[in-house]
Order: structure tokens, then C-alpha cells, then sequence
């Protein structure tokens, strides 16, 4: 009987295997993504979530000619180590391929890194109107309603996109949220690939999906590499297991 169930689970487990990597090339070759030539602001809570979290998306839109900035929220200063954090996000960001230029770090008395720290989405939106009007942003990607990782901080970074989108004039400007997926599903990185596809919403314009090859990947990795202070042993872990390390998924926030 148990000789059965690891026969049964080897066999599964290979089926898994040959399945995920026939679907992740038949996605890489067949992106069906098409946003080029877009000016696209990343908001992010703290150094390190642009590679943590959004590595996939990041290179691929700097893959399509698209112009990205990124404006963090926080330069990450929990516990005192803010300058050396904003130096680590610069490196990780070049790393990434966004220009100097384009990346914008906040250090406000009013967002500062931490759990207990509630964010003002007034404040936030306001921040964000300064640098969509700066920069002609068309484009705005954050973090969804459960941040991920439940972060207050994530959270706070949509509620204050959302709060800017319903109160711009401008009709312009679309919002999209990183799909936080569950636990179980988050720690499996590239063997989660044939549940995405299989909850893939089918309209491509409300439901985008970048998955990195295995050159963005180590990419991924190098940047994550940048944030020294933070590297402690599980975050190792972290970039070897992280689905958000191979996959994001993008959804259109429909503010009405």
C-alpha cells in the first residue's frame, strides 16, 4: 500500500513537472500582453517589494519600450535603517532597468515603515497627483486589498491609488492590483503556472499575466541581491520558492 501512494505521487508529481514546463513555454513564446510605449508608475510600500513582488511585471514592460517609474511610499526605516535601504532600492531598481530619474522615494512623517503605522489615503493620493501630473502617467500599478502578505502598509498604497483614480478629472489613467494568491499557492513558484492558467481571466484588457524567463529571473534575483540589510536566511528561501519571483498577475481595479 505505501510502495502505491509513492508510486501514485512520483507519477503525479512528474505529470505536474511535464505539464508546467510544456504550459510555461507555450506562455512565454505566446504573451498575449500588449502594452507598449506606455508611461507607467509602479507604487510601491517599502524598498525590496519592487523584486520581491513585482519582478516579473517590472521587466517585462521594460522589455516593450514602455517608460517606468517607481514611487515608494517609504524609504523602509522600521528598524533605522531607512538611508542604507534607500541606497539598496536605487541599486535593485537600476538592476531592473528603471532609470535613475524615474525612481522617487518618500520620506514623510506620516508614512513611515510599519505594521501599527496607519497611512492616509488623502495623503497618499495627493503624492501620487504630484507625480502623475509630473510625468503623464497613463498607467498606475499597485499592490491589491490583501498587500500580499497582509502588510498594512501594501494596503494602504491601494487605498490611496483607488482614492486618487475616483477623485482625478482625468479619464485617462487605469489602475491595476497584484493578485494576492493563497498560501498554499505562493511558495510553489513556477509549479503554480497550471493554476493560473486555469483561473486565467480571458479578457485579456481586465486580467494580465507576466511570467519571467529564466534570464529575468536571475535578473529578479541579482536586484533582490541589492538589498543586503535585508537578506536574512528565509529570504534566500523566498527567491528560490516565491511564485511572485516567476509570475505576477495584474487586475483592472474597477472603480465604479
Amino acid at each position: 500500500m505505501i510502495s502505491f501512494v509513492i508510486y501514485s505521487s512520483f507519477i503525479f508529481l512528474m505529470f505536474l513537472i511535464t505539464n508546467t514546463i510544456i504550459l510555461y513555454y507555450i506562455m512565454i513564446n505566446n504573451n498575449e500582453v500588449q502594452l507598449n510605449e506606455r508611461k507607467i508608475l509602479l507604487i510601491i510600500s517599502h524598498p525590496d517589494d519592487e523584486c520581491m513582488f513585482f519582478g516579473p511585471t517590472l521587466l517585462f514592460l521594460r522589455n516593450r519600450k514602455n517608460q517606468v517609474h517607481l514611487l515608494c511610499l517609504s524609504i523602509g526605516n522600521e528598524s533605522g535603517l531607512g538611508e542604507i535601504r534607500r541606497n539598496e532600492l536605487e541599486s535593485s531598481c537600476i538592476t531592473l532597468g528603471i532609470d535613475i530619474e524615474n525612481i522617487n522615494i518618500i520620506d514623510h512623517p506620516s508614512l513611515q515603515d510599519g505594521p501599527k503605522n496607519n497611512w492616509d489615503p488623502t495623503l497618499i493620493s495627493n503624492i501620487i497627483n504630484d507625480h502623475v501630473t509630473k510625468h503623464k502617467i497613463d498607467i498606475i500599478i499597485t499592490f491589491d486589498e490583501k498587500g500580499v502578505s497582509s502588510h498594512p502598509n501594501h494596503i494602504a498604497a491601494l487605498n490611496g491609488a483607488r482614492h486618487f483614480i475616483q477623485s482625478t478629472t482625468s479619464n485617462d489613467i487605469i489602475l491595476y492590483k497584484l493578485i494576492t494568491v493563497p498560501v498554499l499557492r505562493k511558495y510553489i513558484s513556477i509549479l503554480d503556472l497550471p493554476l493560473t492558467y486555469l483561473f486565467k481571466n480571458r479578457n485579456n484588457l481586465n486580467h494580465l499575466i507576466f511570467i519571467s524567463s529564466f534570464t529575468n529571473f536571475i535578473r529578479a534575483r541579482k536586484a533582490m541581491t541589492s538589498h543586503q540589510s535585508q537578506l536574512v536566511w528565509f529570504r534566500h528561501l523566498y527567491i528560490l520558492f516565491s511564485r511572485y519571483m516567476m509570475i505576477n498577475e495584474l487586475q483592472l481595479v474597477d472603480i465604479n
